[in-house]
């Protein structure tokens, strides 16, 4: 009379939780799966006692999940992993660093009085932006330069003025765009 007890049991069990999972798993091609799958532990669940109860002298339980790895294997195994992890890594932070710096040159040139950006990033090992360097380039006009003359005779230097007007607004907006400091920002001028 146990055993049966025990198999009704197993078997409510089995069904209350593959009647869950069916309600969570979408339709479609998995289902016939977790079906075969529920059928095992049903069979499983059936099995175990009647095998149990006509031979008393063996122990049949099933003990898939008490596999124990050799130490050696499962250490060689975890360093292939991990130098594969890292070539993925070095691989990821080569191209995001390279599109981090095209990216940013783009948004730095939308700042008014910038013609062009050279912009050099250091990024973490989990790709997040650490250090900027910008090298602008300040674009000036025919009237530009024709001020930059008279300016550059009367010993007036509004470029400065200017670089620093265009230096702050870099500064404000990848502070807001990249969350960096602006300690972490490094903004050289150079032609223009």
């Amino acid at each position: 009379m146990d055993v049966i007890a025990e198999i009704v049991k197993n078997l409510l069990v089995i069904i209350i939780i593959s009647s869950f999972l069916e309600l969570l798993l979408p339709d479609g091609s998995i289902k016939p799966f977790v079906r075969f799958a529920i059928g095992l532990f049903i069979l499983i669940a059936v099995l175990s006692p009647v095998l149990a109860f006509v031979y008393d002298d063996k122990n049949f339980q099933v003990s898939v999940w008490d596999v124990k790895a050799d130490k050696q294997i499962t250490e060689r195994i975890q360093e292939s992993g991990q130098k594969i992890q890292q070539q993925i890594t070095d691989s990821n932070s080569g191209l995001i660093k390279e599109k981090l710096e095209g990216q940013i040159s783009a948004v730095a040139i939308l700042v008014p009085g910038v013609g062009d950006v050279n912009a050099q990033v250091s990024v973490g090992e989990n790709g997040s932006l650490r250090k900027l360097r910008l090298i602008v380039i300040t674009e000036k006009d025919d009237e530009m330069e024709k001020m930059e003359e008279v300016n550059s005779v009367s010993g007036n230097h509004q470029s400065d003025a200017e670089q620093k007007e265009i230096k702050r607004k870099i500064l404000q907006v990848m502070g807001n765009l990249y969350g960096l400091k602006s300690e972490n920002i490094e903004i050289k001028f150079e032609g223009g």
